[in-house]
């Protein structure tokens, strides 16, 4: 479900760019927060020194590597969207400037056709441009 009361209240294109960019920026520094637990969390799996201080078992060994390659592949797997998302606004940034106005993109791969109308209307919807976006 998305909230469309970001887009209402963005004057232009690059406002809208500039809020997707931010939540980019928000979502990184989350994941960064995870990477950092998970190493924390590593750390005091096996010790400062190395040496294993709960001595765990074979099959707490394998829980354990299981835990940490699920947690790493969810955190590869946001940060492949987030670096799709940021492609999409890369390429949303060069059409409106390479056009000249916020009035007209040019068509690329069928997904952009003519815009006849302004995108600091209130009444564009620009999230509906933006749901045709492969993340």
């Amino acid at each position: 479900m998305q909230d469309t009361n970001h887009f209402k209240n963005s004057n232009s294109l690059d406002e809208a760019l500039c809020q997707l960019v931010k939540s980019i920026a928000i979502e990184e520094e989350a994941l960064a927060s995870l990477m950092q637990a998970e190493a924390d969390k590593t750390l005091a799996f096996v010790g400062k020194e190395r040496n294993l201080p709960t001595q765990p078992s074979t099959s707490e060994f394998i829980q354990f590597n299981q835990t940490v390659t699920k947690m790493l592949d969810s955190i590869l797997m946001a940060e492949w969207m987030l670096m799709k998302k940021m492609d999409s606004v890369m390429e949303f940034q060069h059409l409106l400037h390479s056009s000249g106005s916020n009035t007209a993109f040019k068509e690329k791969d069928g997904i952009y056709g003519d815009r006849d109308s302004s995108f600091d209307n209130e009444d564009i919807h620009l999230h509906n441009e933006l749901e045709e976006i492969d993340y």
